[in-house]
């Protein structure tokens, strides 16, 4: 009987511990998915406790550093100045005094800041030649009627490279990386009124430029302090033709009242239609700019073709933030860049553009253009 009961008493604490081991690994390994909740989409980005003011605030930045640049054409910049305002330092900034104490800056958030800076510095040693007359090597000015442009020693004006490769490494990039990242965010814990997964999707679409209440369909103008900036612009500018504003807004919305709605499904699609049109837009406005110079009626105005490949310049190197899963090849994206690293002088004498009608292909054929 002794024996009967050592042996009972072994096999029903071996099932208890058997059966502790499978309830404790089942609540690790197979969370229980939350049931998707009806949800409504609005028709302006007014969800309730939403907060982009950081990402916001960073884009008024970045136009005001663009226009301090741009004033290169008829003053003499410095390159410290430029780094004050990619700092936030000496309380500079004039167009929005609180963006002085907003407590972010440009330069936290910009991949590579030290490739920005060299194009500083190089803006503002270029703007000590606003009064020479350009030519293939030497910085200076151009001038065709009433256009004046500061180029360097190649072509490229220093201060569109900076203005269109920050809208990649900086902007387009934190989109990408907050969204692509969306799926492995806290969509339950609420804090202050909303979850980790919400905070970030509203952080990447204050990188976009636009107001609340954004419209594709107007045409704002440059009083209108709402107005769109930077990426906010070039939905219009560059981006009619694809619809891009109308598809990357209303993605915006969709996606995160899906999260409102606990709709995985849904927000899924929408971070993947705004990554990829987001992209085709940056594609646009690149081959927009690597066009421009190749039309008859812009042939032999430097002041225009040496702009359009400036900006193509900068788009490019934004392209080099693009999501893992872009269309566009490695060897590809190198060829682009290549092109445009070329001498300015050189692609524009180039007998049937050769490489600006390469770099078109490449850009057509990828995106759909």
């Amino acid at each position: 009987m002794k024996r009967s009961f050592t042996i009972l008493t072994v096999l029903y604490a071996a099932l208890l511990f058997t059966a502790s081991c499978t309830k404790d690994n089942a609540l690790v390994t197979t969370p229980v998915d939350e049931a998707v909740t009806p949800y409504d989409v609005p028709i302006t980005y007014n969800f309730a406790n939403a907060d982009f003011f950081k990402a916001s605030q960073r884009v008024k930045m970045g136009a005001e550093l663009n226009s301090y640049l741009g004033t290169a054409n008829n003053a003499v910049i410095t390159s410290a100045k430029a780094n004050d305002y990619f700092d936030n330092k000496n309380n500079l900034f004039t167009t929005d005094a609180s963006l002085n104490t907003s407590g972010v800056t440009l330069a936290e958030k910009t991949a590579d800041a030290a490739y920005f800076r060299g194009h500083f510095a190089t803006q503002a040693t270029n703007s000590l030649s606003n009064t020479v007359t350009a030519a293939d090597g030497t910085a200076g000015i151009i001038v065709v009627g009433t256009t004046k442009r500061l180029v360097g020693p190649t072509g490229l004006e220093s201060n569109q490279a900076a203005a269109k490769g920050m809208m990649g490494a900086l902007f387009f990039k934190e989109a990408v990386t907050l969204l692509t990242n969306i799926p492995n965010d806290d969509n339950k814990t609420v804090t202050n009124g909303t979850t980790l997964a919400q905070r970030h999707w509203d952080e990447a679409f204050g990188n976009l430029g636009v107001p609340v209440n954004y419209d594709p369909a107007v045409t704002y103008v440059n009083t209108d302090p709402l107005r769109p900036l930077l990426w906010g612009g070039y939905l219009a500018e560059r981006g009619k033709e694809i619809l891009a504003g109308k598809t990357i807004f209303d993605a915006f919305l969709k996606g995160r009242a899906a999260l409102g709605g606990h709709d995985k499904v849904v927000v899924a699609a929408q971070a993947k239609i705004i990554i990829d049109k987001w992209e085709q837009l940056n594609a646009a406005a690149a081959l927009e700019y690597s066009t421009i110079p190749t039309r008859s009626v812009n042939v032999n105005n430097l002041a225009t073709q040496f702009h359009a490949l400036s900006e193509g310049f900068g788009f490019i190197h934004s392209l080099q933030f693009r999501a893992t899963t872009s269309k566009l090849s490695a060897a590809d994206y190198a060829t682009l860049k290549s092109i445009f690293a070329t001498n300015f002088y050189t692609l524009i004498n180039e007998p049937g553009f050769t490489k600006l009608v390469q770099a078109q292909t490449i850009l057509k054929t990828t995106y759909v253009l």
